[in-house]
């Protein structure tokens, strides 16, 4: 018998039928294997058909009678348990076909979510994506609100709570891909101030998008469709302290843009295919406010029909972004 690392194998077996072929390869049968173990045949045909795990005693008492590193017995027992424990949740997935058809059908079509071995973005791809264990911790995550640090609103208020989780997770992902300084609030707001009127001038010098449009596809990475304006923006926010990224919203959730702290860096996210500059502009405004006046536990969210719990924070937001959007020479 080859013995294999269990990460290797093609098919994933109970590692009785690895012992079983082992067996046959010594002339032996599994009232021989009882008798060299101690066991009886009864507790050895129940490892054999797959009926009991291979505990590291056992592991250890196998490597004896077959020369076969106890490790290897515990790693095809680990790989069976695994295998079984996926198939379980597949199956459990299976049970809950509406929680996957409930997901924006343009997410299909992007390159947001892993495909499994069978080229298709099955549940156990969303929940890696979402980086929760199962539907019912994403309604908790996104509907529920429980973790009221990262989120004071529920998504369960706007239209589509679906597209609009993955538009906020999409961005995570592009930010852990390219971490960033902490610098705390007191900092950040300290820079931003002394870089605002660079930053509105900047503004006032791209007013408008380029004339040469590139073809945008639902499969294009966010990367190809950033023109210079939007990546000198991003630079220049970078230096401060603050990350801007643009990622596609959804038809079902057309979000212009967000505020939110994130792993203790400001982050706004904003659609990346406004079709007026001004409007890009504006909600950057509106967003900056937010990290200029107010605090790190909210989530602010622009054009989602939702009830915000601080208006008075909205109005302000709104004075700020168009204040700078008159001194960058804007008609509001």
């Amino acid at each position: 018998m080859q013995v294999y690392r269990c990460d290797e194998l093609a098919v994933v077996v109970p590692p009785g039928r690895h012992l079983a072929e082992k067996l046959e390869e010594m002339g032996l049968d599994a009232n021989d294997l009882a008798a060299r173990m101690g066991y009886t045949p009864k507790a050895v045909n129940d490892i054999l058909q797959g009926n009991c795990r291979i505990m590291p005693e056992v592991a250890i008492m196998l490597e004896m009678v077959t020369e076969i590193p106890a490790s290897f017995w515990l790693r095809s027992q680990i790989a069976y348990d695994e295998y079984l424990s996926r198939e379980l949740i597949k199956a459990t997935l299976e049970n809950q076909p509406l929680w996957r058809k409930s997901f924006p059908p343009e997410l299909n079509a992007r390159d947001w979510v892993e495909k499994d071995k069978d080229n298709e973005k099955s549940g156990l791809s969303l929940l890696k994506f979402f980086a929760v264990a199962s539907p019912k911790a994403w309604d908790g995550y996104y509907k529920d609100a429980r973790l009221k640090v990262a989120f004071r609103i529920s998504l369960a208020e706007v239209k589509d709570p679906y597209a609009m989780s993955a538009w906020i997770r999409r961005g995570e992902i592009l930010s852990d891909q390219d971490p960033m300084e902490k610098l705390g609030q007191i900092p950040v707001r300290k820079r931003l101030k002394a870089a605002l009127p660079e930053i509105i001038a900047f503004a006032a010098a791209n007013k408008v998008r380029p004339k040469g449009k590139k073809r945008i596809t639902y499969w294009t990475p966010e990367a190809e469709v950033v023109d210079d304006c939007m990546t000198g923006l991003q630079e220049l926010c970078r230096k401060i302290g603050i990350r801007v990224l643009f990622v596609q919203n959804f038809k079902s959730a057309p979000i212009h843009g967000m505020y939110r702290w994130y792993k203790d860096v400001p982050l706004i996210q904003l659609h990346d295919r406004f079709k007026k500059r001004e409007t890009m502009w504006f909600t950057f405004f509106h967003e900056l406010a937010h990290v200029l006046y107010h605090g790190k536990k909210g989530i602010c969210l622009q054009n989602i029909e939702i009830t915000h719990n601080y208006p008075e924070k909205e109005d302000e937001a709104n004075c700020f972004a168009q204040k700078c959007m008159v001194e960058a020479g804007f008609k509001v």
